[in-house]
C-alpha cells in the first residue's frame, strides 16, 4: 500500500462536499491495500461528517488569522465569505501549515479566479 496515496485520498475526502461518499469511493482505490480498503468502506459517516467539519473549521480559522483580505471578507459579510471558503476549501489542497501559508495561498487562489 501507498501510504502517500492513502494520506492524499484522506486529504481530498476531508475537502469533498460529501466526505463520505469519498471515502467509499477511495475503498474501491487498486493502489491501496484490502484492509485499508475495507476499513474505508465501513467508516463511520458521524465520525467523518464531523471530522471534515473540523478539519474545515481549523482551516478557515487559520486563513482569517493569516489574511487581512479573508478577515475584511468575513467581517464583512459573513455568508458571502462562507460560501467562498468552501470553494476555496474544495478546490486548493491542504498544505499550509502556518496562517500566513494560508493567508498567502487563498490571496493567489482569488487572484487566479479573477483572471
Amino acid at each position: 500500500m501507498s501510504r502517500a496515496r492513502l494520506e492524499e485520498l484522506l486529504a481530498r475526502a476531508m475537502r469533498a462536499d460529501d466526505p463520505v461518499a469519498a471515502l467509499h469511493d477511495a475503498a474501491g482505490d487498486p493502489e491501496l491495500d484490502e484492509p485499508t480498503r475495507a476499513a474505508l468502506a465501513r467508516v463511520d459517516p458521524d465520525g467523518v461528517r464531523m471530522q471534515a467539519l473540523l478539519v474545515a473549521r481549523l482551516r478557515c480559522e487559520r486563513l482569517v488569522q493569516g489574511s487581512d483580505e479573508a478577515a475584511h471578507r468575513a467581517e464583512l459579510d459573513p455568508r458571502a465569505f462562507a460560501a467562498l471558503f468552501r470553494v476555496y476549501h474544495r478546490e486548493v489542497p491542504m498544505h499550509a501549515s502556518h496562517p500566513s501559508a494560508e493567508g498567502r495561498a487563498f490571496e493567489a487562489w482569488l487572484s487566479r479566479r479573477s483572471r
